[in-house]
């Protein structure tokens, strides 16, 4: 059973990987706006972020069951020197790239966010003393007249 549901982790993780490609390519190539490439961008990263994190616990699980199956299997199937072996490495490694990509890109998209709203708030204020100034001397100009 633990065999298979990290068979099935495993495919979902690849799946994950590429919606979260596609999101990006898709950004790459029909964003119309920056706020809209800024949200793709932020779903792709999500999506990432879940697929590292599903890869490398289907990762552990397989190695798990491989463990086990090594340690309580016939004697002729137990090896006289074992390590972890490439796969292990590229799951670390593929992690390590997947959360590096994904928190890279959430980061961006908060600090755009957040300098996109602080200059939107400069901007209103800036625009109603501006307001203010202008009917301040409306109101002067013609009680002068008056």
């Amino acid at each position: 059973g633990v065999l298979w549901l990290s068979v099935v982790s495993e495919v979902l993780y690849i799946m994950l990987l590429v919606v979260g490609f596609s999101l990006m390519c898709l950004e790459l190539f029909h964003s119309s706006s920056v706020i809209d490439g800024l949200k793709l961008n932020a779903f792709a990263a999500v999506f990432t972020v879940l697929s590292g994190l599903l890869g490398m616990v289907a990762h552990m699980m397989y190695t798990q069951v491989f463990q086990v199956t090594v340690s309580l299997g016939p004697e002729d199937w137990r090896p006289h020197s074992w390590d972890y072996g490439w796969s292990f490495c590229l799951a670390w490694g593929s992690f390590t790239c997947c959360m590096a990509a994904s928190v890279t890109t959430l980061n961006s998209y908060t600090k755009t966010v957040i300098e996109f709203r602080h200059k939107r708030k400069i901007f209103e204020q800036g625009f109603r003393d501006e307001q203010n100034f202008l009917d301040q001397e409306a109101i002067k100009y013609f009680r002068e007249r008056s």
